[in-house]
C-alpha cells in the first residue's frame, strides 16, 4: 500500500477532517518528513473509502462554498494503522541529492562547494523550523506523553532536528575538504 494512506490515516487517527484540513495538517505537521500532492489526496480518500479504512461523517455547507466533505477513521482503519506501524521497514531508497554527492567527482571542486553551501543552508532553516516546531508541541503537551498524539510528533521532529544537525555537519566536512581539495 502506498505510504500517502497511511500519512492520511496518521491524520485521521487524531480527528476527524476535510480533504483541505488534511493538506493544512501536512502542511503544518509532517510535511518535514512526508510530501503530498494535491492531486494524491482526493483519489487515496476515496480508495480509503472503498477499503473501508475511512468513511464519510458529513457534508459541511458554508453558503458561498462547496460543501466539505469531513472524513473520519474507522475502526478498521484504527487497527490497519497499528498493524502497519509495528511491521518492519523496508531499507529506505538513497536521496537524489546524495545520488547526485557520488557522483561530484566529476565537477570542479568550486562548483561543488557552492552546491553544497546552498544545501547547508536549507538545512539550516529547516532545522529552524522543526526547533520552533517542537517549542510549540512541547507547550500544547498533555501530561500523559506516551498517549498523546503529539508526543509523538515531538520524538519525530527530535529526529529530523538530528538528522538535519548531521546534514549540517556533513556538508561542513566535505565543503572543508573540497576546499583543500582532498576528501
Amino acid at each position: 500500500m502506498s505510504s500517502i494512506k497511511y500519512a492520511l490515516l496518521s491524520l485521521l487517527a487524531r480527528e476527524p477532517l476535510s480533504g483541505y484540513d488534511m493538506k493544512q495538517q501536512m502542511n503544518g505537521r509532517v510535511s518535514f518528513f512526508y510530501k503530498i500532492n494535491n492531486n494524491q489526496l482526493y483519489p487515496t480518500l476515496a480508495k480509503l473509502e472503498a477499503e473501508g479504512l475511512v468513511r464519510l461523517e458529513s457534508h459541511e455547507r458554508e453558503s458561498y462554498r462547496p460543501a466539505r466533505k469531513v472524513y473520519s477513521i474507522t475502526d478498521k482503519g484504527v487497527e490497519f494503522l497499528k498493524d502497519w506501524v509495528l511491521e518492519a521497514d523496508e531499507p529506505r531508497a538513497l536521496d537524489d541529492f546524495m545520488l547526485k554527492q557520488y557522483n561530484s567527482w566529476l565537477v570542479e571542486p568550486e562548483a561543488m562547494i557552492g552546491v553544497l553551501r546552498a544545501k547547508r543552508t536549507e538545512h539550516e532553516e529547516r532545522l529552524r523550523i522543526y526547533r520552533a516546531k517542537i517549542a510549540g508541541f512541547r507547550e500544547q503537551q498533555a501530561v500523559f506523553p506516551g498517549r498523546d498524539p503529539l508526543f509523538s510528533s515531538i520524538a519525530v521532529i527530535e529526529m529530523g532536528i538530528r538528522n538535519e544537525e548531521s546534514y549540517i555537519e556533513w556538508c561542513d566536512r566535505v565543503i572543508e575538504a573540497l576546499g583543500r581539495d582532498e576528501i
